[in-house]
């Protein structure tokens, strides 16, 4: 029997079972993870280096084909089988990362497992519990509602026999930062910051600066990328108004045109972490005097990482979000103010 089985596809998901993991000494751990392969390196690499301050039994790499046609869908399915052949009843807590995937779901419907929790993954986990596991809607079949006509057909029949309705129905739990009082499993990254302490700096020398995260607001066309690196610009000259430089840290999917515009705008160091966030600061840490993002589950883990450190939310002008965004993003923004977090309108 396994104990805890983790399936994930993004370095904080990755964190966070590794955190887990950790506390789970003793038990039967296994993790699967799914590489995103060509384009996405630095995403593929960060997993890989999380994973491995983990406590597991077994790890398992899950690659699916570059394409994104029916050979891909019918991989997916001989996968998910795979996994239901091999898991079906055998573990008790399955953890899963991506509420939004298909093939997540369908593979924790083929596991079975006796306890199903979804994992942190930051500001989608958030909407997704007030849209969907707030409703009573444990699968969110909505979210692939909008494909054609043939596709839809295709993948019913690809699908056949996966969907399992009494597994779709059935509650989840949370193991999340984001979400500390609702959550079942307590996540503070203590485990993981233990880990970090023998890791060597990765700044040193200078005066402390703030840490700004980027993400891809522009690349995700959440924003354009003229009001994007203008937003920075402010972002800048406010924290350099309180005498303090700036370390402008990338997100792994960032374009690196627009870092390049970045640079221009001057008096900020541009970096792109080989880490992610919660890590790339526990190396970091006498560095940073202060730290700073727009909306981003950076803003929550750090703040339970480093709780003396003064951190704000920067708000994005809501006029320059892509309509289809704004109520997201309003919801996450407001649910940090609940939480406590300065916030400030540039």
């Amino acid at each position: 029997m396994i104990d805890n089985l983790f399936i994930v596809e993004s370095p904080l998901q990755a964190l966070v079972a590794v955190e887990l993991s950790l506390q789970f000494s003793g038990k039967n751990n296994g993790i699967i993870y799914r590489l995103s392969g060509q384009g996405r390196e630095k995403n593929d690499e960060q997993i890989l280096r999380v994973i491995e301050l983990g406590n597991w039994s077994f790890k398992e790499s899950l690659n699916f084909p570059e394409t994104r046609g029916l050979t891909r869908q019918i991989c997916f399915r001989k996968y998910i089988v795979r996994l239901k052949n091999r898991f079906r009843h055998k573990v008790r807590t399955l953890f899963f990362g991506e509420f939004r995937s298909q093939w997540m779901h369908l593979a924790r419907f083929a596991v079975a497992s006796e306890k199903c929790v979804l994992m942190d993954d930051g500001a989608a986990t958030l909407i997704a519990k007030h849209r969907y596991i707030d409703q009573g809607i444990y699968y969110p079949e909505d979210l692939w509602s909008k494909a054609g006509f043939l596709k839809k057909a295709l993948k019913k029949i690809i699908f056949f026999g996966l969907l399992e309705k009494e597994q779709a129905q059935k509650p989840l739990v949370f193991a999340s930062a984001f979400l500390r009082d609702e959550s079942e499993f307590k996540v503070d990254f203590s485990l993981v910051r233990q880990k970090m302490i023998s890791q060597p700096a990765c700044m040193t020398g200078g005066e402390p600066k703030a840490f700004f995260f980027g993400s891809k607001y522009s690349e995700n066309g959440i924003l354009s990328k003229d009001c994007e690196v203008d937003f920075i610009s402010h972002v800048l000259n406010y924290y350099h108004a309180k005498g303090l430089g700036v370390v402008y840290c990338a997100h792994r999917d960032e374009s690196e045109e627009k870092l390049g515009l970045i640079r221009t705008l001057g008096e900020v160091e541009v970096l792109r972490p080989d880490l992610p966030a919660e890590l790339f600061t526990l190396a970091c840490d006498k560095r940073i005097a202060e730290i700073g993002a727009a909306y981003s589950s950076v803003v929550n883990n750090l703040n339970v990482i480093f709780p003396d450190k003064e951190i704000t939310v920067f708000r994005l002008n809501t006029l320059a979000i892509n309509p289809k965004n704004q109520e997201a993003i309003n919801y996450i923004y407001d649910s940090l103010e609940e939480k406590g977090f300065l916030t400030k309108y540039l």
